[in-house]
């Protein structure tokens, strides 16, 4: 592996890596030390991300009512104070989807309060401190309360949200010559209405932005055809955007001498100079903090979910410690130093958090430099940013909102039960019809932690044992003494909040020895899509030490739940034991199968 091989770096250059090595636990984490195979991988990684970062953050910004170039800046800065405070090896900071869109559900509120810009970063220096709060207060555990069908209902909404706000941009259409009234009435601001006034708007389109936005749009998706045959990634909206912006620059699109079908550019909303931008101190006014209170609430929350959502999957697929109050500190700092330079509100951004971690990144030191390097390339080539079509980028926002409505999740969490349904169907509407997108996340939130005071508080975990007598007993369960074959008894609600301390007593086991898990789920009841997901993390980490996870008495609706969440698919239909009248009969089956397969694997080691 890459990790032990001779190092090549020069004499100063391992000495500097051993100094890196010897700094003691602090904002940034040197566990173990900085070994010389790690750079190149780290390198690598940031390169692609910040190939991936500079077209989203550009585009983002637009979204949020921001110049592109604060969504550069907010990206570099975020990147860099996420990496060195939080506690991920993998998470790359900065403007996201679900943030921008927030911001732009409260336009009008900005608005009301002066300049939209300053209420913007005034918002975002709040979030920062909330996030701070927070942390101090170590509520970073809090954040698994937010059931799964809240964020996928907010994710998908938000997608459809991208794609109608951005529809008039890549049809060329100025807010000026949208219409404003359907039949002399004022209809609210939603996605609905919305894409009503668009598509009354369209005989006043720009047949040239529709061009450029449509092939941006097709040319994003057919580099990432391409890149799901050659295997490795491929920064297609880079390219893409790339592509248009020249075209736009070789052909004079952007000119005023195009008239009516003149194309416009990110010069024109605000030129893109070369140089740091400037300190900016947000200035509070009277009444004013009371107003944006509720927006820097609901950003708060959702980027923290965001951000410590994905930081602990990225840490349990890499093995690492993840600490979800660090976490809320490396937020907070990114969004503090976001808005201090004239950015807006940052999180983890899923889609570049991925290509760090599947370019090669080993620590945070490619989040690091991705920030560095994304500040490098603006400073080189900021006049050509100045010629990017502003369809161009809309077509990339298209693209990316049409990514963010997973059919197949939505499906499976409504099928699921009633509550994940309830609370998915409330949160994507709140979305799609509320004008400030914050309440359609606290209503979601509500409705998820409604159905959770209607069920039990906790669950029970008991071993089962078979004594002297040939009975099964159930014993406090000690998970420093357990076998290789393991029969425990599941009791109580299964519903989204259990589901991360259910899923980490089970892998402490494995971490003592045992292989095979045979779960008895006679008393347990409401497994919800959460659990069902957790419990197909625990079957995958017993196949990964070469075990199994078993299940016994499962009754028939909790059986139909297990089908619709892919349980059954994932451990196997034969590995499932359904409930029988004889008690513990199915429970002595499962124990038995178990076993059996225990002493194949034994058998097959000693051949």
């Amino acid at each position: 592996m890459g990790f032990h091989q001779r190092s090549r770096f020069s004499g100063r250059e391992r000495s500097i890596l051993t100094i890196l090595g010897k700094i003691p636990a602090g904002p940034v984490s040197w566990r173990h030390g900085y070994r010389a195979s790690w750079a190149r991988r780290d390198a690598v990684a940031a390169l692609t991300v910040a190939l991936f970062t500079i077209p989203q953050a550009m585009a983002y910004a637009l979204i949020a009512g921001m110049p592109p170039a604060a969504g550069i800046w907010a990206a570099v800065v975020a990147s860099i104070l996420g990496a060195v405070f939080g506690s991920s090896e993998f998470l790359i900071n900065g403007p996201t989807n679900a943030m921008s869109v927030l911001l732009a559900a409260n336009a009008g509120l900005f608005a009301a309060h002066g300049d939209p810009v300053a209420s913007i970063v005034l918002v975002t220096v709040m979030i920062g401190l909330i996030q701070l709060g927070a942390a101090a207060l170590r509520l970073g555990r809090f954040t698994r309360f937010v059931a799964e069908p809240v964020l996928t209902g907010f994710t998908a909404g938000a997608g459809v949200y991208i794609a109608v706000n951005q529809l008039p941009a890549l049809l060329g259409l100025s807010k000026a010559s949208m219409t404003a009234t359907i039949a002399g009435w004022q209809p609210p601001s939603d996605v609905v209405f919305d894409m009503l006034r668009t598509m009354l708007s369209l005989a006043r389109m720009n047949p040239v932005a529709l061009a450029v936005g449509a092939a941006t749009f097709f040319g994003v998706r057919a580099l990432q055809a391409l890149e799901r045959r050659a295997g490795r990634r491929i920064p297609a909206p880079f390219l893409a955007v790339a592509a248009a912006t020249a075209a736009a620059w070789a052909f004079g699109l952007g000119e005023p001498a195009q008239g009516l079908r003149k194309l416009a550019l990110v010069r024109d909303i605000e030129p893109l100079r070369r140089g740091l931008p400037s300190l900016v101190w947000p200035h509070l006014e009277r009444g004013q903090g009371e107003a944006l209170l509720a927006p820097a609430l609901a950003l708060g929350l959702l980027g923290a979910v965001e951000a410590i959502a994905i930081g602990k999957v990225l840490a349990a697929r890499a093995g690492h410690n993840f600490d979800a109050n660090r976490q809320l500190i490396g937020e907070g700092a990114c969004n503090i130093g976001a808005g201090l330079i004239g950015g807006f509100a940052s999180s983890g951004s899923f889609t570049r958090t991925v290509v760090n971690f599947e370019a090669g990144a080993v620590t945070r030191l490619s989040c690091i430099a991705s920030g560095v390097v994304v500040l490098a390339i603006v400073l080189a080539f900021a006049p050509a940013a100045n010629y990017v079509p502003i369809a161009a980028l809309a077509g990339v926002l298209v693209h990316i909102g049409v990514k963010l409505v997973n059919v197949s999740r939505l499906r499976v969490l409504f099928q699921t039960t009633i509550g994940d349904r309830a609370t998915l169907l409330t949160t994507l509407l709140g979305v799609l019809l509320m004008e400030q997108l914050q309440y359609a996340l606290f209503a979601g939130i509500a409705v998820s932690v409604l159905q959770a005071l209607r069920r039990a508080e906790g669950f029970k975990i008991t071993l089962l044992e078979i004594d002297g007598r040939g009975y099964f007993v159930e014993t406090p369960l000690l998970a420093s003494h357990v076998a290789e074959v393991v029969a425990l008894s599941l009791q109580g609600e299964l519903f989204f909040a259990a589901a991360e301390e259910l899923e980490r007593r089970l892998r402490v086991l494995f971490g003592n020895g045992a292989r095979f898990l045979v779960l008895r789920l006679t008393h347990a009841y409401n497994l919800d899509a959460t659990t069902a997901q957790a419990l197909t993390q625990v079957a995958r980490e017993a196949q990964a030490r070469g075990g199994r996870l078993v299940l016994s008495g499962v009754r028939p609706g909790l059986y139909g739940t297990f089908a619709r969440s892919g349980v059954i698919e994932e451990l196997g239909a034969e590995a499932v034991f359904r409930h029988e009248d004889e008690i513990l009969a199915s429970t002595r089956r499962a124990i038995a199968f178990a076993e059996g397969l225990a002493a194949q694997a034994r058998w097959g080691a000693t051949e």
